[in-house]
């Protein structure tokens, strides 16, 4: 009989296999992606375009991220994102604008809505942010403006460039690589793991997958709330059919396996090809029409047959067969010698 013990040592081992053996080195992992979050900072400082392509970078890449704790790392199919996203992004500047809330408690009850959200409905479906889209506009919704302030204001986070929105995004999408990588590394992320790879198994074993599940449900919620409170700060505006449309979900998923879902740097990776690409896209080949989404298309296209399982995992696999080949023959696969085997056999 499968013990609970087996089922969580399989997990790890087929999300090794997965990352061609670096799943033990998550933080690692989350060390690159702090790499990279610093390199994108810098990178901002060179002018405004780049502080907007940076700063939607990081929207997306928490968006990844919060696709990832749900389906990559627990199983369940997540395609509607959009409803998390959407909401706190609405709330955190209906409630500032329509009834004087004080914006960081306007963002707490966003994000509280959205764990809410996730916690009743589980993965939200496509169908989720589109029923949301329609109360959204049937309630006369249209284009809730965020307010402008003559100078920067803390207290009601608000600046008037989106460089200060490109260094909290930098803390936020460092903050939940840190915890996955931490995650990872606990029961609550094995339990994850052994719900992917085998529900039945895990419930057989004791795993109480119910309410795990909502468990990651309920993380990503808020992460993917989060990105959509930055997001509406970016945009200036609240509009439905823009942040409920089901390509926020499909954007989210493809970041994630783009870059190896399933891993803590993958979503990091996955934002860097996918979001600048999109963005010099629509910038220089908008004239034109439908050239941006050919170009897009053949972008995963490449990505799908030269990275079948991500681009991190697969170049992390192809790395770990390289020093395999490169030792030295039988290197590691040494007969014993009859004393050595006697004494393994004695003790």
């Amino acid at each position: 009989m499968m013990t609970l013990e087996t089922v969580l040592r399989r997990a790890e081992s087929r999300g090794r296999q997965m990352t061609g053996g670096t799943m033990r080195h998550s933080k690692a992992e989350a060390g690159v992606v702090a790499l990279i979050v610093i390199v994108c900072v810098l990178f901002a400082q060179a002018g405004s375009l780049p502080q907007t392509i940076v700063a939607f970078t990081l929207v997306w890449l928490l968006m990844g991220q919060s696709w990832n704790i749900i389906s990559g790392m627990t199983g369940p199919l997540a395609l509607g994102q959009a409803a998390f996203f959407g909401t706190s992004d609405f709330l955190s500047i209906w409630l500032h604008t329509n009834i004087g809330m004080n914006t960081w408690l306007a963002i707490l009850l966003g994000l509280l809505a959205s764990a809410a959200l996730a916690a009743v409905l589980g993965v939200a479906s496509l169908m989720v942010p589109l029923i949301l889209e329609s109360l959204a506009e049937y309630g006369g919704f249209y284009s809730v403006l965020r307010p402008s302030y003559p100078s920067a204001t803390f207290a009601q986070f608000w600046w008037p460039t989106p460089n200060a929105y490109v260094i909290i995004g930098a803390i936020a999408v460092l903050l939940v690589a840190v915890f996955t990588a931490w995650l990872a590394n606990r029961r609550t992320g094995r339990f994850f793991l052994a719900i992917r790879e085998n529900q039945r198994a895990a419930e057989a074993t004791g795993v109480p997958t119910f309410r795990y599940k909502v468990y990651a449900f309920v993380i990503s919620a808020v992460i993917a709330g989060f990105a959509g409170v930055l997001y509406g700060q970016l945009t200036y505006v609240f509009d439905p059919t823009s942040v409920f449309d089901p390509s926020i979900s499909i954007q989210a998923l493809v970041i994630a396996l783009v870059g190896g879902a399933g891993t803590i740097l993958g979503p990091a990776i996955g934002a860097i090809i996918i979001v600048p690409a999109t963005e010099l896209a629509l910038t220089y080949l908008s004239q034109a029409p439908g050239l941006n989404g050919i170009a897009y298309a053949i972008l995963l296209f490449a990505v799908a047959m030269w990275f079948p399982r991500g681009v991190y995992p697969t170049i992390a696999a192809k790395v770990s067969e390289a020093r395999k080949r490169s030792r030295p023959a039988g290197l590691g696969n040494q007969p014993q010698s009859p004393i050595r085997k006697a004494t393994n056999v004695s003790s």
